[in-house]
């Protein structure tokens, strides 16, 4: 008997946004708003970008990972203004079935603070989660990351501990740092 994958949609819409794969010409905005800037990227696992090139390999390795059902990452489009940052979701495992997510997302300095983020993020959950097989969508937060922190409870994950020494934020330090694990899950979180 095989059992059923995880089928996420490749374009979900917002009131504001058009949540999307990928496509072949975002890489130079994408490099351009955020791929680049050490500071916007700085509680994210990656280092800036050297040149487009780059950002479109990573796009490529982005539409690679859809095919193979193991990340979804949505470009945020807004309006005309092309792509303005990415929510991603990453499979906890390979082996079906995939019941635990790893959200993820940046959005462009220029277009924070207007409330765009939590409208993308809430959307991503509410797919996730009409999805019968996802059980678990979380999320690490650098401790010092107080929007991100802001964000993910604003949106209803409950915080379930600090993580000593975890994750590598290089354009923060060169050693792993502390980060808060916040989670939805189908069943809901009992206090200690």
């Amino acid at each position: 008997m095989s059992i059923p994958a995880v089928t996420l949609s490749r374009s979900l819409q917002t009131p504001r946004l058009q949540l999307r794969e990928p496509r072949p010409g975002d890489a130079p905005l994408m490099f351009e708003r955020w791929a680049r800037d050490a500071h916007t990227l700085r509680y994210l696992g990656w280092k800036p970008h050297a040149d487009v090139a780059f950002t479109q390999r990573m796009l490529d390795w982005d539409n690679a990972r859809w095919l193979k059902r193991t990340a979804c990452t949505w470009m945020l489009a807004h309006g005309d203004a092309g792509p303005i940052g990415q929510v991603q979701l990453v499979a906890q495992s390979f082996e079906p079935p995939v019941f635990h997510w790893r959200l993820g997302y940046v959005l462009a300095p220029a277009f924070q603070g207007q409330g765009l983020m939590r409208e993308a993020v809430s959307a991503v959950l509410e797919h996730a989660f009409k999805q019968a097989l996802i059980w678990r969508v979380d999320a690490l937060c650098d401790v010092d990351n107080t929007p991100s922190i802001r964000l993910l409870q604003a949106l209803g994950l409950s915080c379930e501990g600090r993580l000593v020494a975890h994750t590598l934020h290089p354009n923060v330090s060169t050693t792993p740092r502390d980060v808060w694990i916040y989670a939805r899950t189908r069943r809901p979180h009992k206090a200690p």
